[in-house]
């Protein structure tokens, strides 16, 4: 299976705004892990496990069938940049053939590591959780045999491909965050 045809991946059309950040948190969808798939020396993507049980709109990310590609408009908003206590959050506005809204919230200290391979290659694929427990932590396995894993437990997800200026932006307060460290 080749990444590129994984269904509900979504088109790219992405911009930063201002946003209320307490109303972002606390609509924020609870994260069980995150995985990340190396495609090539070149490219990866971080796979993130997300709990929608009380998110009956967002059964759809969990379907195995296949489903045409959407369209996404992701917003980042960052809660005390540069602080050793930030937090980054997307937004992600789904539309059809899914059309639902959810956001996630990363705590920069916890999931620094992963955010890194976000801003590095520009990729996320949500996916509902949690994961299998052969899935979690460190180990030897190939693209295609994860991601059928992946697809088969939890369903298609969504795939996430950040337009340049949005991974600029995440890089942009990512660095700033390091120099506090």
């Amino acid at each position: 299976m080749a990444l590129a045809s994984i269904p509900n991946s979504v088109k790219r059309r992405n911009c930063i705004e201002g946003t209320d950040l307490g109303v972002m948190l606390r609509s924020a969808l609870s994260i069980d892990d995150i995985d990340q798939l190396r495609l090539s020396r070149s490219d990866g993507i971080s796979v993130i496990w997300v709990d929608i049980s009380e998110r009956p709109d967002l059964a759809a990310l969990a379907t195995r069938s296949t489903h045409e590609a959407g369209d996404a408009v992701c917003t980042w908003f960052f809660g005390n940049p540069g602080k050793r206590n930030m937090i980054v959050g997307l937004r992600v506005a789904l539309s059809p053939p899914t059309n639902t809204v959810f956001v996630l919230a990363f705590q920069v200290e916890r999931f620094a590591g992963h955010l890194s391979i976000i801003a590095r290659y520009g990729k996320l694929w949500v996916v509902p959780g949690p994961p299998q427990a052969h899935l979690i932590g460190t180990q030897q396995m190939d693209a295609h045999t994860f991601l059928t894993h992946v697809v088969n437990y939890s369903g298609q997800g969504v795939l996430i491909e950040l337009e340049s200026h949005l991974v600029t932006a995440l890089r942009t307060q990512f660095d700033e965050w390091k120099q506090t460290k």
